[in-house]
């Protein structure tokens, strides 16, 4: 079970009569949470049967600023990039748009190609307030941005925080791709943490068609029945 909060990074120092009333609760669970309260913040903190965070970006927030809590699970093995085990799907598809913020360079240059060659229509731009602009104008299906984009650093950047602000009627449709070289490829734990569908490295933009594809495809598995049910409800 975790033992420190991962909102104040504070011990929790519960007592062993305390720590047999959390495991007993526990214990009874099936399929929901425990809610605890933390003794010093006061924050809410969801545990799950094994004693682990029920909210997996709390729980990646909380190991990257060094905090203990649940070990995280690899990143994927990427070896099936060179070996062609991921086949390409050749079926024609309507001309979709994806916006490239990317600086002019090899990088920009092999992500532009590769979306080109699976029969997108890439726009780029090399500025913040153009990129916030077509934001707003057009629908795109595909958003790929570099940490590095216009100079600045992606905590701080008015193109991501714009992302994750964005409301979920539009954002539900919108393939959102982090490129970077501080990011481990297809490690899916790393994108939510960043409110991203997909996260690359630019060492492996060789292969963004063949990982833009897969990533497509985990993502369809992983949400395209929730969306069938918000259809079929009337919700989108």
């Amino acid at each position: 079970m975790i033992s420190t909060c991962p909102h104040c990074a504070k011990d929790f120092n519960f007592n062993e009569g305390q720590l047999e009333k959390i495991a007993a609760a526990l214990g009874t669970l099936k399929g929901g949470t425990l809610k605890l309260k933390c003794p010093r913040c006061y924050e809410s903190v969801e545990l799950t049967s094994d004693g682990n965070l029920a909210d997996w970006r709390l729980a990646a927030s909380s190991i990257a600023k060094g905090r203990t809590g649940p070990e995280p699970p690899a990143p994927p093995d990427i070896d099936w990039l060179t070996k062609g085990i991921f086949k390409e799907d050749e079926r024609i598809r309507d001309i979709a748009k994806a916006l490239v913020l990317i600086e002019p360079g090899e990088v920009r240059s092999k992500v532009m190609g590769a979306l080109i060659e699976s029969f997108y229509q890439p726009a780029s731009v090399d500025t913040v307030e153009e990129a916030l602009a077509q934001l707003q104008m057009v629908q795109y299906d595909t958003v790929v941005l570099h940490s590095r984009f216009a100079g600045g650093k992606l905590r701080k950047s008015e193109v991501h925080n714009y992302m994750m602000r964005m409301p979920m009627v539009q954002r539900r449709y919108m393939f959102y791709i982090l490129v970077g070289p501080e990011f481990h490829t297809l490690y899916t734990l790393e994108a939510l943490a960043h409110s991203a569908n997909l996260v690359v490295n630019d060492r492996d933009v060789d292969h963004f068609k063949n990982l833009y594809k897969r990533g497509k495809v985990d993502y369809e598995e992983l949400f395209g029945p929730y969306i069938s049910v918000l259809k079929e409800g009337g919700s989108l």
